[in-house]
């Protein structure tokens, strides 16, 4: 059997990992960290349990191609119940509730009572959602290596989508925001994603949700990476964790050996780069050999942006309601500073829904307070100085808990500090890229790109990363998995035939 090393055990690498086995080849995973599972994590503090990663999955509906993938890697199965969020998120402001209902004509009725005035765009706006519902992932190869016919084929597949790029496919956020009059319903569509982003992010998410297309598995994070590590060793597959790559050996054009940091070494067959390609390209293989389009989004930080979150997690003391919807929830609130922006909004979510993780008397609540790359600038210049650093984190907390407290006043008293984290905390844990949870989002005038899982000038070197893509997150972390041993099979064809 070929012996495939993998560097990296989060989803990529784990679902590498698994499609590896499946096509029989003898397949060994190195994870830095003590386990793995990368950023789909959730750890406990207090008697609570924060989880880390999974807001909402794409793919949950069986008729998606996704879900296929879920189901292989065992991160889904019969066993796992799916929690169907009633809406996408919601706006409180001034006594009033405005939701991104999944229920669409529910919303859409919702957003016509509170202002008639915007009628024409919101029924625009929420035909172009039930048209985005038609979106799908790229399941079956890569956008890098399709030919010409076979991505017409696929955009063909989801044909009503062309319709909202004709739309909104030139319009950011902010300008979607713009069509409206009513100031409600402007700052719902503001509080997604940054108001730089593609109007088009925000449509075809909340298409994932109207759509049935998006769900939370039982169990959270912790339980998704564990599923997935059990197939993995199931499958024959071997883990290695606490072992750091630090350099792959390259000679003739080829992989040799992975030097570690305790010194080891492994030769191997084939290696798969399942780390943030600014780790791969620059630490464990020489930057030439970067991919022009990963060239291109990391080199261009104006056309595309990264961001990370600075997070705050309270447990609730009690089991009263306190009045505190479900889900994602945005309000306004008193001015204060986190990094170098100045903030006026805050978003929190309720953890309720998963009673063997958030048992009624033990329910978070989280608030992620959106970074840039400046504010990655301002963490790493303090991150030195443990006091100073210490200090912003906790003052940051109470300011966080003050206006929570402000806008629940049922909950003044009851709010527990757990834990807070920024953006620091998932570069050093994971590597990743300026702290993002996410890859690039192209702004307005930039394509969206895909990078190819093989590399050139190497052989037997092949990527896997959610940052193969702008946009990515889990779903381009699974599939750019099973991309990277397509990859491979086809150069071991290659090489018979030869």
């Amino acid at each position: 059997m070929k012996k495939i090393i993998v560097i990296g055990g989060g989803i990529a690498g784990l679902t590498a990992g698994i499609y590896a086995l499946l096509d029989g080849y003898d397949v060994t995973l190195y994870e830095k960290n003590t386990f793995p599972g990368g950023e789909c994590t959730g750890w406990n503090r207090r008697g609570y349990h924060i989880d880390n990663c999974i807001h909402w999955l794409t793919g949950c509906n069986p008729k998606d191609d996704l879900y296929q993938i879920w189901r292989t890697t065992g991160m889904i199965d019969d066993g796992i119940e799916l929690y169907y969020e009633p809406c996408f998120y919601c706006l409180e402001a001034d006594g009033m509730a405005l939701h991104f209902w999944c229920d669409i004509e529910k919303a859409r009725q919702e957003f016509l009572a509170v202002a008639p005035e915007d009628r024409e765009e919101i029924n625009r706006f929420f035909d172009s959602v039930r048209m985005a519902e038609s979106v799908r992932v790229p399941c079956e190869k890569s956008l890098a290596q399709m030919n010409l016919a076979e991505y017409i084929r696929f955009g063909m597949s989801m044909s009503e989508m062309g319709k909202v790029v004709k739309e909104y496919g030139k319009d950011t956020i902010e300008d979607l925001a713009g069509r409206f009059h009513n100031p409600y319903i402007r700052e719902m569509m503001r509080r997604y994603l940054d108001v730089s982003c593609k109007a088009v992010a925000l449509i075809s998410s909340y298409g994932f949700y109207t759509g049935a297309n998006a769900a939370i598995p039982m169990g959270g994070s912790v339980g998704m990476a564990q599923r997935i590590t059990k197939r993995f060793q199931e499958l024959g597959g071997k883990l290695c964790t606490g072992m750091a790559a630090e350099k792959i050996e390259v000679s003739h054009e080829k992989a040799q050996r992975i030097l570690f940091a305790d010194g080891s070494t492994v030769n191997c067959d084939f290696v798969i780069c399942a780390v943030d390609p600014a780790v791969t390209f620059g630490q464990l293989l020489e930057r030439k050999y970067m991919d022009r389009n990963l060239r291109k989004m990391y080199g261009d930080k104006a056309g595309y942006r990264v961001f990370s979150t600075f997070h705050v997690s309270f447990g609730i003391d009690g089991e009263e309601d306190y009045g505190i919807g479900g889900g994602s929830i945005v309000f306004p609130c008193e001015k204060f500073n986190v990094g170098e922006q100045e903030i006026d909004y805050l978003s929190v979510r309720i953890y309720d829904y998963d009673r063997t993780l958030f048992p009624k008397d033990r329910r978070v609540i989280q608030c992620n307070i959106r970074q840039d790359e400046a504010d990655y600038a301002y963490w790493c210049k303090i991150y030195g100085k443990k006091e100073e650093y210490c200090a912003q984190k906790e003052r940051i907390a109470e300011e966080v808990r003050t206006r929570i407290e402000q806008h629940y006043p049922g909950l003044r008293d009851r709010l527990i500090l757990l834990d807070t984290y920024s953006p620091m905390t998932l570069s050093k844990w994971c590597g990743a890229y300026k702290g993002s949870f996410m890859s690039f989002f192209e702004q307005k005038g930039y394509k969206s790109l895909t990078a190819k899982n093989s590399i050139k000038g190497l052989a037997n070197v092949f990527l896997a990363s959610q940052w193969l893509t702008t946009n990515g997150g889990l779903p381009a972390a699974a599939t750019s998995g099973k991309f990277a041993v397509m990859e491979i099979k086809k150069r071991c064809h290659f090489d018979t035939v030869s």
